[in-house]
This record gives C-alpha cells, sequence and structure tokens, in this order.
C-alpha cells in the first residue's frame, strides 16, 4: 500500500502504536523498516575504491567510519525518496566535537565536499550528499535532551535526535516543543529550515523557538553560543536556513512549554461534492479559530468509489466541550460527512496525529497560499488535475494562519512565510510504475506545479519541502534575505566545504 493509502487507514480506522524506546535509530539498522517501491542498487565499482589518505585521515575518529564495500554501508545510505540513490565516500558516525573536527579537517585536507545528516528525511536526498562521491557527517549520536528544570523554560536537544523522542522525553518531564508531525524526522534539519507542526499556530514554527546552538564550522571552529548576542549573523541564518550548508550544527536550545493535562483530537470528513465548499468555508473560518487548535487538511485522490475525500484533522489543546464550540460555526457552514472528537493525553495526540511513512519514490512541491485562500477555479483545477494522474496525487495542507506566526517580523530571522493562510505540498506517488510512466509523472506534476502556482498561489515556497526542479529556489525560499544568507556564507564557509545543488551559495547564481 501507498503512503497516502496508508495514512488514510491509519487515521480512520486505527491508532499508530509506537514505542519511544524504538525512535532510536541505530546507524546499521535501515532508517525506514518497509521498502516499499525501493530497489538495492548496486553501488559503482569506482566507490568501492576509498580516495587515497582518506582512511589513514580518519583513523582516529572514535564513531563508526563506514565505506563503500563495508558490511553496514548499504543500511547508512538508505534514502527517503527512492527516486535518487547517491553514494557517498564516506559516512562518519561523529560521537565527540572532535570526530567532527575530525571529519572536516580530512574534508579539506582531500577536497571532498560534505553535507550534514541528522534524520535523512530531505526529499531530494541532500542527506546522503545530492549527488555521489560527498562525505556524510552523521549527527545522531548527538542525541541528548537536557531540559533546564530550574528555570522550565528551556531545553538543550542535540540534533541526532528524532522528533518522537524529543516528544516523548519531554512530554514525560511535562514538557512539550514546537515542532513536526513526523516522528522519525530529525530535529536538526527540520528546526533550522522553519519546522511547522502540531502547536505552531500557538507558539510559532521550530526555528522561532530557538535561543540558542552549537556548531563545527568549515574551518573546524567550534562556535558556542550562537545567539542573539554572539555570532547574530549565524543566528539569523540558522533560523529558517539553518539546513542549507552553514556548518555542523551539534545542539539546539528551544523554549518549551508546559502540555495541557489533556488535548482532544478532532477528525472532519468531506467528500467529492462538498470539498468545494468545505475549501472555501475553510478559508473564511481557520484564521479566526483559537490559536489553541492546530490542524492540517488532507486531500484524497478518487477511491475505487470514485469520490474524493476531504479530512481536517486538528489537535485542540483543551477539552472536548472546549474543542466543539471552537470548531461549532466551522461544521454548521462546511457541514461534514464525518465527525470525530477524542480526548486524550498529549503524548497519545502525538501518536495519533503523526502519520506512517514507508520508503518509495515521489516528487514534491510546496506553495504557499495567501490569506484569501484558494479561488473556486483553483480547486477545481486541482481536484482535476490528480483525478487524471496515472499516478497517486494528493495534498496536504499545513494550517498556518495565527498571529503566533504572522505576528514575528519578517527579517527577525531567515525564515520569511509569515502571513499566509496554508503551506500547500502536492505529492505524486510513483510506486508500482515503470519508469517510463514515472518520468511521465514527475513531467506532468513539473508541468502542473508551475501553471498552478504562477496563477493561484504566492511566489514562495517552504523550503523544508526542498524542491530541486523550483526555479528561482533561492527567492522562493528565502526571499529578500538571499544576499544576507550569502554573506554569513562567505563569512563561515568562504570555499563551500558545505555544499549541495540547494544550500545557500558564496555568491549569487
Amino acid at each position: 500500500m501507498s503512503l497516502l493509502h496508508n495514512f488514510f487507514l491509519f487515521y480512520f480506522l486505527f491508532p499508530l502504536i509506537i514505542q519511544a524506546k524504538s525512535l532510536k535509530i541505530n546507524p546499521i539498522n535501515p532508517f525506514f523498516e518497509d521498502d516499499i517501491g525501493c530497489e538495492k542498487v548496486q553501488y559503482p565499482s569506482e566507490i568501492l575504491t576509498p580516495l587515497p589518505y582518506l582512511k589513514e585521515c580518519l583513523s582516529t575518529i572514535d564513531g563508526l567510519v563506514v565505506y563503500p564495500g563495508d558490511p553496514y554501508y548499504y543500511n547508512s545510505i538508505k534514502v527517503m525518496n527512492c527516486r535518487y540513490h547517491y553514494f557517498p565516500v564516506v559516512v562518519i558516525y561523529v560521537t565527540t566535537i572532535s570526530d567532527i573536527q575530525k571529519s572536516i579537517h580530512c574534508a579539506n585536507t582531500l577536497n571532498i565536499s560534505v553535507t550534514a545528516r541528522s534524520g535523512g528525511h530531505s526529499y531530494e536526498e541532500y542527506g546522503n550528499g545530492g549527488r555521489s562521491g560527498v562525505m556524510v557527517i552523521d549527527v545522531q549520536e548527538f542525541n541528548q535532551i537536557n531540559i533546564n528544570f530550574e528555570t522550565k523554560k528551556t531545553a538543550v536537544i542535540g540534533t541526532g535526535n528524532r522528533l518522537g523522542t524529543i516528544y516523548y522525553n519531554l512530554y514525560k518531564a511535562g514538557f512539550l516543543l514546537p515542532a513536526g508531525y513526523c516522528l522519525n524526522v530529525g530535529i536538526g534539519g527540520h528546526a533550522t529550515g522553519g519546522g511547522y507542526g502540531m502547536v505552531g499556530r500557538k507558539y510559532g514554527m521550530a526555528s522561532d523557538n530557538i535561543v540558542s546552538a552549537e556548531m563545527v564550522t568549515a574551518n573546524g571552529t567550534f562556535i558556542s553560543p550562537i545567539n542573539s548576542n554572539h555570532h547574530p549573523d549565524l543566528f539569523f541564518a540558522i533560523r529558517g536556513a539553518g539546513n542549507a550548508g552553514y556548518g555542523i550544527i551539534t545542539s539546539l536550545t528551544f523554549k518549551i512549554y508546559p502540555i495541557w493535562p489533556i488535548v482532544t483530537t478532532i477528525n472532519l470528513a468531506y467528500f467529492s461534492d462538498q470539498i468545494e465548499l468545505a475549501f472555501i468555508i475553510f478559508a473564511k473560518v481557520v484564521k479566526n479559530l483559537s490559536e489553541n487548535l492546530n490542524a492540517y487538511i488532507f486531500l484524497m485522490p478518487k477511491n475505487n468509489n470514485n469520490s474524493y475525500t476531504l479530512s481536517f484533522n486538528a489537535t485542540y489543546l483543551g477539552s472536548e466541550d472546549e474543542a466543539r464550540s471552537v470548531v461549532k460555526e466551522l461544521i454548521e457552514l462546511s457541514n461534514p460527512a464525518y465527525i470525530k472528537f477524542e480526548e486524550m493525553p498529549w503524548w497519545e495526540a502525538v501518536k495519533k496525529q503523526s502519520p506512517p511513512f514507508n520508503r518509495q519514490p515521489f516528487k514534491v512541491t510546496s506553495y504557499t497560499i495567501p490569506p484569501q485562500g484558494l479561488s473556486r477555479e483553483a480547486i477545481r483545477f486541482l481536484l482535476n488535475f490528480i483525478n487524471n494522474m496515472e499516478c497517486m496525487t494528493a495534498v496536504f495542507f499545513d494550517v498556518y494562519a495565527s498571529d503566533a506566526i504572522s505576528r514575528i517580523p519578517v527579517n527577525s530571522s531567515a525564515f520569511i512565510h509569515r502571513n499566509i493562510l496554508f503551506v500547500m505540498e502536492l505529492e505524486t506517488l510513483l510506486d508500482g510504475h515503470s519508469k517510463n510512466v514515472q518520468n511521465m509523472c514527475v513531467k506532468k506534476h513539473l508541468k502542473f506545479s508551475q501553471g498552478f502556482q504562477e496563477k493561484y498561489t504566492s511566489y514562495f515556497c517552504y523550503q523544508d519541502y526542498i524542491d530541486k526542479d523550483l526555479p528561482d529556489w533561492l527567492t522562493r525560499y528565502y526571499g529578500p534575505h538571499v544576499p544576507r544568507l550569502i554573506e554569513t556564507k562567505k563569512k563561515y564557509d568562504p570555499d563551500n566545504l558545505f555544499n549541495w545543488k540547494q544550500s545557500i551559495p558564496t555568491e549569487l547564481p
């Protein structure tokens, strides 16, 4: 079954059961347990021979060092998107700052490009370099979670942690962190690219809640702290563009918040003839909903009954009675075919709202939807497209509209997507199709995306949903901050050691 089919079954039919201890990923195990749609690809013969002197240079590393041909090499380069298969010259599971510094020294000495990997969830596989022949520095062993119990306001979190591990450990201590829905995603790339999630409308983006960081730069210097008073240029950059090639971030200090004693999950479902009106109602109503309500919308393509399904999935920080009151107008105006409210503890809501994920080939494009929402014409255009695609295609809408996001000045960090209604994510799944059909579906996806964006959405796109086919990507992701981000890149990585197709360059293209 596909990711989208799994998601539908998961949300409507049964809860996700997950043990926090299972979220720790060992380097010798796959990043994702299910290899649906992924073929085990033989790596090129030339990559089997490590670069001269590389093993000697890295011989004093304390962490696990994996080379092509090693027993764990294939598992160390498992991908999220099975369209791509890249082959690093080495994967280094660093355990100390010294490991990182030694690795960077070797990369500089041998002229090898470097990429950092936190969770390995880049849509374009930049965690494996975005092309073969790079050095991957994996930070999963930087997995500390240190809560400041004196102030009860911050936690120092290693960038190797997955969201699920963080949520569970904070929950046990009575706290939560504003971040994403997918429990297996690494915090390092997610939070430094923005990081919308389950309490975003209440507390803002994950990047908005970063108060300090630690990082190893391209010359091996360990910088701590990085905050508004120390290295403010870098602090600006890493909150929105920190996953775009400034260095190896080893820890992030976040604001944390008390958990609610009870929360309520809400699921509203609509079918084909209701969808157009539901979208119009959403645009009118959601911006005025309590910021205690956080939601995303999921549009499924036609099923065997020739019917679309639209689901409005929300978590309300409070009781069911309060939640029903908050969405009363939305329900009355949109008249959903299915309604479900369920009270539960915070951790149970986290598990319920987190979709399962299977590794498979796919193509994703993001759009930012302005406050007025999508027109009826745009909705019809979208439905017609996904209905006529040979490959399964669906759409997610992250509901942004809130003061917690919009009241933060655009010039306060590298994250610019503030005054918007939704971030829309168009996902085309390619599993089960021949290469020719996959290529055709990707071409149709790209053609639709260009026309849809030019006519119906804003110019900008969300960098955490990275898309290497996006034209003018620097400006679409970072807007007016591009010159500032380039200047910071030149200061901390003048020789562009950390580089891939969509890393911040050292000069304008």
